[in-house]
């Protein structure tokens, strides 16, 4: 009776760690997509971590990279009313990480350029006779549309000599957290000046994914010398 009690005890132990590599590799590769834009890859990684771990911060970048991603997929279909909607509803939505925030942000940003574009078709136009007729030269406004709207919010992005996710790479090779498995690295927020700021902290090992942490510190990439600074926060 003994022996089997361990072996069970042995075999709960054993699942537990495949949970949770499992959990924290697709959430690894969810932030990874959202770095690139990719929000249906991410909503993907997301929700197999969420079904590993049913975790808050799981569930929300699941639904926020769902809802993005959906709303991506709409807009590039021109049916911009549904677009509206779903990033309206992550507009809503009431983040609490960091990188949720972000998504917010951007889904505030693409639901003015969704409303934009979906005033634009049929203005000064009536009858399906006058549809059919300017039906060309709409597209084409579309398209400029949709381009210069697009490249509105895209414009400091441009402008910097590096992105979020190669700012991300120079902490960590400033960091050099090769050397401490036990460490990650989060994105926090963008300054007036418009550097990168991330914070490296240690997990509890015994609680991943429970939000328990330890902050190592707080560092900033200058987005245009590339240089990278800790920050004091308090």
């Amino acid at each position: 009776m003994k022996k089997s009690f361990v072996i069970i005890v042995w075999m709960t132990l054993l699942a537990s760690g495949c949970v949770t590599r499992n959990f924290d590799s697709n959430m690894e590769l969810g932030r990874s997509q959202l770095h690139e834009e990719n929000y249906l890859e991410a909503h993907e990684a997301f929700e197999l971590a969420y079904k590993e771990a049913k975790t808050t911060k799981a569930k929300e970048l699941k639904d926020l990279s769902g809802f993005l991603a959906n709303g991506m997929k709409n807009y590039e279909e021109q049916d911009f009313k549904a677009a509206q909607a779903e990033f309206k509803a992550a507009a809503a939505y009431k983040a609490k990480s960091s990188e949720g925030k972000h998504l917010v942000t951007k889904a505030m940003e693409m639901a003015s350029v969704s409303q934009s574009a979906s005033i634009e078709p049929g203005e000064g136009k009536g009858g399906s006779d006058n549809a059919e007729e300017f039906a060309e030269p709409n597209s084409e406004a579309l398209e400029r549309k949709k381009s210069s709207t697009l490249e509105k919010p895209a414009e400091p992005v441009k402008e910097k000599a590096l992105s979020e996710h190669q700012a991300e790479k120079l902490v960590r090779d400033y960091v050099d957290m090769e050397k401490f498995p036990h460490l990650q690295i989060e994105y926090a927020r963008e300054d007036k000046k418009g550097n990168y700021i991330f914070q490296v902290f240690e997990s509890d090992q015994e609680s991943k994914g429970s939000g328990h942490r330890a902050v190592w510190g707080w560092y900033g990439v200058n987005a245009e010398t590339k240089e990278v600074y800790e920050v004091m926060e308090t």
